[in-house]
């Protein structure tokens, strides 16, 4: 067999085993992206409950009379609710200030959906494709082995196991979102680092498809890719 023979021979398999991968790839993606749509969704749902509830605060919650204190001015408030606690709204039961906290950017809900969204995406990498992309490579699932996924595993071990503190062992370990923690810290990220997650997690997912093509000329770096999509090359209806 000739040289070139050969060559073909490698580009051949090498295109037969991508092939194999990028539906694995699609759903993965798919998963990421609605992800990404559920955690938008719900920053817009807090926000919402935030300002509805500022409203019925400033409904309830009302200047009564004015009276000249010491030489001073004062606003007297009564609640039209409970007069001894103004700030008191009954929504979940919680204090009207909690509520609004809770809801606030980068408050108590959004740190949940932010936790909630590495633990889930991490499980359907570790539990699904990962082992999909191990059985179409001939290899252990322990042997694909992706920078921002392997830290994405930090992350899920510390909101599971230590109350989202990253631990400075564990954090020496970070290889792509070292940046996003402090040692020793809990994780609380904002919206413009929950969206570095996502634009990694899909940096990894190019990472996976240049697998066999990243040497060619012309292959981005996967570290270029901000965003992704796989297209269907199933047959189109031209009629």
């Amino acid at each position: 067999m000739s040289v070139h023979e050969v060559k073909k021979t490698v580009v051949d398999f090498n295109l037969h085993k991508a092939t194999q991968e990028l539906p694995i790839l699609r759903s993965f993606i798919d998963f990421v992206n609605k992800q990404s749509s559920v955690y938008m969704d719900c920053l817009n749902g807090f926000e919402g409950n935030k300002v509805r509830i500022e409203r019925q605060v400033a409904r309830v919650t009302f200047p009564a009379r004015k009276e000249v204190r010491d030489g001073q001015e004062v606003v007297v408030w009564d609640s039209m609710e409970d007069p001894d606690k103004p700030d008191v709204i009954h929504s979940s039961i919680r204090k009207s200030s909690n509520y609004l906290a809770d809801n606030a950017e980068a408050g108590f809900n959004e740190q949940q959906i932010c936790w909630a969204i590495i633990v889930f995406i991490f499980a359907y990498w570790d539990e699904e494709v990962r082992p999909a992309i191990a059985k179409v490579r001939g290899v252990e699932s322990n042997d694909i082995k992706i920078d921002a996924l392997g830290d994405l595993r930090i992350l899920r071990k510390a909101v599971v196991h230590a109350k989202g503190i990253v631990s400075a062992k564990e954090h020496a370990k970070l290889k792509k979102m070292a940046d996003l923690i402090a040692p020793g810290e809990k994780l609380v990220l904002n919206h413009d680092q929950m969206h570095r997650v996502f634009v990694l997690i899909k940096n990894a997912i190019g990472e996976i498809v240049l697998h066999y093509t990243g040497g060619l000329p012309g292959a981005p770096s996967p570290d270029e890719i901000v965003d992704i999509a796989i297209q269907n090359p199933g047959p189109r209806d031209r009629s």
